[in-house]
């Protein structure tokens, strides 16, 4: 399903569902999301065939199980939303949901409005998918605090790979 692109005026960025040519323009954002968990205490290590490997996973199936957002400024990437669709284990109803598996604002770009319009796209192919909900791991603390500002819950604490996470639900 096509999702509209949305504006976000006050800084001229726009956020459009991305092609399997954008994937290669995101490469930067990708390293610098990485490379800013392990800043902050991600404990993973991230190998130089990673984001090609990611890239491929994602590629593979784009558009069907997979979706890639990206906000441009002046044509340039300068945020992305990554998300894949899960299917529940039976014993919590076999159904399909939407997971948000990355997003990322670049450091020049925060508070201006693009992660929101960026969870905003993908909540609105969400729907448009027929997905009951969809989930995200929000490191504990702030980012809980942000999901929670839109009407995301938290559901679960987590640890993955020496970090705290709210696993965080939104109903469609």
């Amino acid at each position: 399903h096509a999702v509209a692109a949305f504006h976000v005026p006050d800084v001229g960025a726009v956020i459009r569902a991305a092609t399997r040519s954008d994937f290669e323009t995101i490469e930067p954002l990708w390293v610098a999301l990485y490379q800013h968990q392990q800043d902050h205490g991600m404990l993973l290590v991230v190998s130089p065939s990673s984001f090609k490997d990611w890239t491929a996973s994602m590629t593979a199936l784009l558009g069907r199980f997979t979706c890639l957002f990206v906000a441009e400024q002046k044509g340039q990437p300068i945020a992305f939303l990554a998300g894949r669709i899960r299917t529940l284990p039976p014993y919590f109803g076999g159904c399909s949901v939407g997971f948000v598996s990355e997003v990322f604002v670049d450091a020049d770009h925060r508070g201006k409005g693009i992660g929101e319009a960026l969870i905003s796209a993908i909540c609105e192919a969400a729907k448009d998918g027929g997905w009951p909900e969809l989930y995200l791991y929000a490191a504990t603390g702030r980012l809980t605090a942000y999901y929670t500002s839109f009407g995301w819950r938290p559901v679960e604490r987590i640890e993955v790979s020496g970090i705290m996470f709210d696993v965080m639900t939104s109903q469609l």
